[in-house]
């Protein structure tokens, strides 16, 4: 019995240890993540991943009609330009509050989280935020000619 208890210890505790060590590991590469949320009509709902090395992650969530995922590559004077844009065009996350029918945004970067209705913004976060979605539709406009 003693056995079968260590077994079951100790494969509990090696799964966890794994499983936390990737995580941490894909956080780390990660230099933005971006993710337009549902609404009541028909938004699209997506989320973004630049990573660090410039490579650009897209993939639809909900509501398409075929789920797409769409990958890239930056090159070293977009991910410059990509940067600079979010380092001056963000400031600190204010206090959030959700309305309905209102898709949410979530914006991971350089260690911070906004969360925001994007019609609802204002400078200089909406700079960013348009400078992202610019990003998208040239991922989508590109995987189109292809």
């Amino acid at each position: 019995m003693k056995n079968v208890i260590m077994i079951l210890i100790v494969l509990l505790f090696s799964c966890k240890t794994g499983k936390h060590a990737r995580t941490d590991n894909i956080e780390k590469e990660v230099l933005l993540y971006y993710s337009k949320g549902p609404c009541m009509g028909k938004c699209p709902v997506y989320n973004l991943w630049v990573f660090v090395d410039g490579t650009v992650l897209y993939r639809e969530v909900f509501m398409a009609k075929e789920k797409k995922t769409i990958s890239g590559k930056l090159s070293t004077e977009e991910m410059w330009n990509l940067t600079n844009l979010l380092k001056n065009s963000l400031g600190y996350p204010t206090p959030f509050r959700r309305i309905r029918d209102r898709p949410v945004t979530i914006l991971q970067f350089d260690g911070k989280e906004f969360e925001y209705h994007a019609s609802k913004i204002k400078d200089p976060l909406k700079e960013a935020n348009d400078g992202i979605e610019a990003l998208v539709k040239s991922l989508k406009a590109d995987e189109r000619e292809r």
